[in-house]
């Protein structure tokens, strides 16, 4: 009985589906890709605004790689207090770590907070999350 058992077992295990898994994130290429273009638009909605537009928002961006920083330590420091009090809109907040992290990674390059709220609701920070 035994030995009709274990063949029975095995034969159930081997059909059984295997657990679903997340979906594999994205290469660090087309993340870089992606954080840029929501950076660009960001850039946009900033000018578009008439707000200061720091061109430290789009350094390391393709295209912009020889953008010199333009905030002083002092601003760039404000601009790290900023995105560390900012409140997370929902959007975000339930998007999880690495949305909260591109989220606070706009404002901390210069792109104000009612800016970055704006742009955590567009296609361009969901291909960020991917």
């Amino acid at each position: 009985m035994r030995a009709l058992a274990l063949p029975l077992l095995l034969a159930a295990c081997a059909t059984a589906a295997p657990a679903p898994q997340p979906p594999a994130p994205a290469p660090l290429a087309e993340r870089i890709a992606a954080e840029c273009r929501l950076l660009e638009a960001a850039q946009a909605d900033t000018i578009a605004r008439g707000l200061q537009a720091w061109p430290v928002v789009l350094t390391g961006c393709p295209g912009h790689e020889g953008a010199a920083p333009a905030m002083t330590m002092a601003q760039a420091s404000d601009a790290t207090r900023r995105a560390n009090r900012a409140t997370l809109p929902p959007e975000v907040a339930a998007a999880g770590p690495r949305a909260e992290t591109v989220y606070r990674r706009m404002i901390t390059r210069g792109v104000p907070v009612e800016v970055a709220e704006a742009m955590a609701l567009t296609p361009e920070f969901a291909a960020t999350l991917r």
